[in-house]
C-alpha cells in the first residue's frame, strides 16, 4: 500500500481530547474516542447472526492482539468484545430500518452460537510499538486475506486507526472498499463499541469526500451521526457541526441517509450514483 499519514488532535462532542488518526485510501480521518452513549436503538444482548458456515467469503474478522510478555486477557475480554460486535451490528440493523427499509447485519466470522469469534493473537513485544508494527506482525500470522476486514483490539494505549486496500466513490461492486484487506485498529484508550464501529465504517467506505455533508478528513458535519465530528476539515459554510438530526441518538449511522448509508436511496441521489455502504458485501442483506 502507498499511504500517507498525518496526525492531529480532535475533540468529539463532549468527549475528552485525545490524539488519533484513521487512514483510508491515502487520506486521514480521525476516529471518535470512547463514549458512554447507548446504541441507536438501545442496549442489545445478541444481535450478530449466522450466515453460511460462519467463515467463508467476505467477513469482518475480530482479533484481540497482545504481546507475548504481557498477560493474555483474551478469556477476560472476549465477551466484552462480542458485546461490542453485537452493538455495532444492532446499529446497522437500526439504520437499515430507518434508512430505506430491509435489514443489514455485519457479516462477522461467527461461531456455532452465531456470536462473533474473537481470535487471540500474540505478537513479539517489539511488534507492539506502533500500529504499523502490530499490523505487520498480524499479517505475518496470516491476517492479510483479500476477503477480510479486520477489527483489531490491541492491548496497548491508543485510539483508532483504519487503513488498508483503499477505495473511492464509484458505486459498483468492483470498488476496492468492497474487498480487503482493511484494518480497523483500536487501542485501549478507545475500547468501546462506538469507536470500533466508527473505524469499521471507515473500512467499509465512509465517508467519501464527495458526499453532500463531508468534511475534508473523511467525516461528516450533519449530526447526530457516528461518523460526524469537527475534525478540522468542515467546509465554510457551514463552518461547524450542524444538528440536522437534533435529538437523535449520538451514534446512529448516517443522520439523513444521504452521505454513506441508505438501503433504498432515491433515484438519481448521491447514494444511488456513488459508493453506498449499504451495498457492501461485508453486510448480510435481508
Amino acid at each position: 500500500m502507498n499511504e500517507e499519514r498525518s496526525e492531529y488532535v480532535f475533540r468529539r462532542k463532549h468527549a475528552t481530547v485525545l490524539g488519533a488518526v484513521a487512514l483510508l485510501a491515502g487520506s486521514l480521518a480521525a476516529t471518535a474516542p470512547a463514549t458512554t452513549a447507548a446504541a441507536a436503538s438501545g442496549p442489545v444482548t445478541h444481535s450478530t447472526v449466522c450466515d453460511g458456515d460462519g467463515s467463508s467469503g467476505k467477513r469482518v474478522q475480530a482479533l484481540y492482539v497482545h504481546s507475548t510478555d504481557q498477560p493474555d486477557r483474551h478469556d477476560e475480554l472476549a465477551e466484552q468484545f462480542r458485546g461490542f460486535a453485537d452493538q455495532i451490528d444492532d446499529d446497522f440493523v437500526e439504520a437499515a430500518q430507518r434508512l430505506g427499509g430491509g435489514t443489514r447485519h455485519v457479516r462477522f466470522v461467527t461461531d456455532g452460537d452465531c456470536r462473533a469469534v474473537i481470535d487471540d493473537v500474540a505478537v513479539d513485544p517489539s511488534a507492539m510499538d506502533t500500529v504499523d508494527t502490530i499490523t505487520d506482525a498480524i499479517k505475518a500470522q496470516g491476517y492479510d486475506h483479500a476477503d477480510r476486514k479486520y477489527l483489531v483490539w490491541y492491548d496497548k494505549d491508543g485510539c483508532g486507526l483504519a487503513f488498508g486496500n483503499g477505495g473511492d466513490d464509484r458505486p459498483g461492486a468492483d470498488n476496492p472498499y468492497n474487498a480487503g484487506p482493511h484494518y480497523a485498529t483500536i487501542g485501549t484508550g478507545c475500547w468501546s463499541w462506538q469507536a470500533s464501529g466508527h473505524e469499521l465504517l471507515h473500512t467499509l467506505g465512509a465517508v467519501q469526500s464527495s458526499a453532500p455533508n463531508a468534511t475534508s478528513n473523511g467525516h461528516c458535519w450533519d449530526d447526530e451521526d457516528i461518523m460526524c465530528y469537527d475534525d478540522g476539515g468542515i467546509p465554510d459554510p457551514p463552518g461547524g457541526l450542524v444538528k440536522v438530526c437534533e435529538g437523535a441518538p449520538e451514534n446512529q449511522i448516517d443522520c439523513n441517509g444521504d452521505d454513506y448509508f441508505n438501503t433504498d436511496p432515491p433515484e438519481g441521489s448521491y447514494l444511488a450514483t456513488h459508493w453506498n455502504v449499504a451495498n457492501s458485501d461485508y453486510l448480510i442483506r435481508q
